[in-house]
């Protein structure tokens, strides 16, 4: 196949066969569990998959459920654009896993809870639940757009193919199998997208590398060129990536996500016990440390290969016979051109295009494993915004009306509710289509709405956190906290954004690098909410009195008569999938 002008390659016949044997696949997985078993006939089935899912399928689909093209395309461009001191992002993940599997995974399971954002209105008041509710479905609209948008124009401005047919392909494979499936076709596709996403990384590293001059030669050429700056670590909060910010990233503002947003909970809930959840948070360790430092060490071999000798990438690069020599004599260094991207996202594919792009089904392959991350973030949003919308606000105001007053007209609401929830499904994917077609001309705006979703996580994961450490913690102080943390936030948002043309100038609190803003409202809002819990209790008799529910607080939280809670009910869960089997 001849090569374009720049020495990328068009997609070949061999390469849209792989590509559309793996939407069949997430297709055909959407309408076997629409089927199977009489299909998704209750909200339980639909939202939770029973609360019936084994321990490594979870921990799968919570790893792809985050990981979209932002960290396959995004990940090797930072650290080809900017070098390896954002490797040490890795090391938050061992503050992040552990308190997801040790704090958030043993209460949420004990509540039982179908939405993340119920636990704010049982521990504090409904507001505080709206509020998480909102933040939650503003964010992941907006994401799944970006998740769709990006990739396609990245994919549209190398290969040729088309940015729009890529968002409509994505939109409405994820919209068919997720309405029809629910959670369960959500999980198992993940769960296929998990092998296709390491398995494309790991053979696009080990080919990339061999062109490059083999992975001792990138590594050498990266060290030499100042690239592994790993302990870059200075003390100053306005530089934009540094050790500890890396570290603060990771563990603060991924716990936004992965341990407060009902796209990870869900997958938490739908475990078939607290254990198997707690193993299956645990297994994300090694599962997103393996597939991020994958990312990472393509980042290094790109710079390796665009700005390394070319004649290293030969067979016989220490030679007189290489081309680097001229009668015996070195010459100097063979250097290649970068490719003329517009965006530092593109480099991978431009790199793939023109270095492999002449094997069949090898692009093909490689624009399935984008796929493969945009579906599974873009259908688990989905998912995941249908079940807050029914769970946190529809079923609120039903109950707010007294619409459901016995248990005949319980159960006709929850067949009801369950077309609903597919419903909401579909209506939450065009609009993610519409917005995804629309983020071209709101790249600013949605620039700035993420950074403001970083300010936020802080004080929703300082809600959580003590309300689950701290019995203390009543409403009042909670709310202060919250609301001074995120105003805080939302100033250093915008104003960083405000002033980027001029930021060295501007107010400190402006030049604080994003990196910090989930770790700085996090530490606000517990500075404000505990001096106003004890104030508000000390003022209020009533507060005093008040006694939280111990199921609300981490077991070694809890009194000691109610330590034991949460055991019970999942020793009879268990005597129940026992009893399953035997039938």
């Amino acid at each position: 196949m001849m090569a374009n002008a720049n020495g990328t390659h068009p997609l070949g016949a061999a390469d849209y066969a792989v590509f559309s044997i793996f939407l069949g696949v997430a297709a055909i997985t959407g309408i076997y569990h629409g089927l199977a078993k009489g299909g998704q006939r209750t909200t339980s089935r639909y939202l939770l998959a029973d609360r019936g899912v084994f321990t490594l399928p979870v921990a799968m689909t919570l790893l792809v459920s985050f990981v979209s093209p932002v960290l396959l395309l995004g990940f090797p461009a930072e650290v080809y654009v900017h070098g390896g001191v954002f490797i040490n992002s890795i090391f938050g993940n061992f503050i992040l896993y552990p308190i997801m599997a040790f704090i958030f995974v043993p209460v949420y399971y004990d509540c039982k809870l179908t939405s993340a954002y119920e636990y704010l209105d049982r521990r504090y008041n409904f507001v505080l639940r709206i509020i998480g509710a909102c933040i939650y479905i503003f964010q992941t609209c907006c994401y799944m757009a970006i998740v769709t948008y990006a990739p396609s124009l990245a994919i549209e401005a190398v290969t040729g193919f088309a940015f729009w047919k890529s968002i409509l392909i994505t939109g409405i494979v994820c919209i068919f199998y997720t309405a029809m499936g629910g959670l369960k076709a959500v999980i198992w596709t993940d769960v296929i997208m998990f092998f296709v996403m390491f398995g494309t990384t790991i053979m696009v590293l080990i080919m990339g590398s061999i062109r490059a001059g083999g992975f001792s030669y990138v590594w050498q050429f990266n060290k030499e060129q100042g690239r592994l700056n790993l302990g870059y670590c200075p003390i100053d909060v306005t530089e934009r990536m540094t050790l500890p910010s890396a570290i603060a990233q990771s563990a603060f503002v991924k716990m936004s996500l992965w341990a407060v947003s009902q796209t990870g909970v869900q997958r938490f809930l739908a475990a078939k016990s607290k254990k198997q959840a707690q193993i299956s948070a645990l297994l994300n360790l090694p599962f997103y440390g393996l597939i991020f430092l994958l990312a990472c060490l393509e980042g290094l071999v790109l710079y390796a290969f665009y700005h390394g000798d070319m004649s290293s990438s030969y067979s016989f690069p220490n030679t007189t016979d290489s081309p680097a020599f001229d009668n015996g004599s070195m010459l100097e260094p063979l250097r290649r051109q970068p490719p003329n991207y517009t965006s530092p996202d593109q480099i991978l594919i431009y790199f793939i295009s023109q270095e492999f792009g002449n094997l069949p089904g090898y692009q093909g392959l490689f624009i399935a494993c984008l796929f493969a991350g945009s579906l599974s973030t873009v259908s688990s949003g989905l998912n995941g915004l249908s079940a807050v919308t029914l769970v946190d606000i529809i079923r609120p105001f039903r109950k707010w009306r007294r619409k459901d007053q016995d248990e005949a007209d319980i159960q006709s609401r929850e067949e009801y509710d369950t077309r609903l929830s597919k419903i909401l499904t579909l209506i939450y994917g065009v609009v993610g289509l519409g917005l995804a077609f629309l983020a071209s001309k709101l790249g600013t705006l949605l620039k700035m709405a993420f950074s403001v979703f970083g300010a936020l996580g802080g004080p929703l994961i300082g809600a959580f956190l003590l309300g689950m450490l701290w019995q203390r913690t009543n409403t009042r102080g909670i709310l202060m906290g919250v609301i001074v943390g995120a105003l805080l936030g939302l100033v250093m948002c915008v104003g960083n954004f405000s002033h980027q043309d001029d930021l060295e100038d501007s107010f400190g609190l402006f030049q604080v690098s994003f990196y910090w803003y989930g770790l700085f409202t996090l530490l606000v809002t517990t500075a404000i909410a505990v001096p106003a819990s004890e104030i508000v209790r000390h003022f209020s008799p009533a507060e005093r009195a008040k006694q939280v529910d111990p199921v609300l607080l981490l077991s070694y939280i809890r009194p000691k008569q109610y330590q034991s809670v949460g055991k019970e009910a999942e020793l009879d869960e268990m005597k129940t999938n026992m009893e399953e089997k035997k039938q």
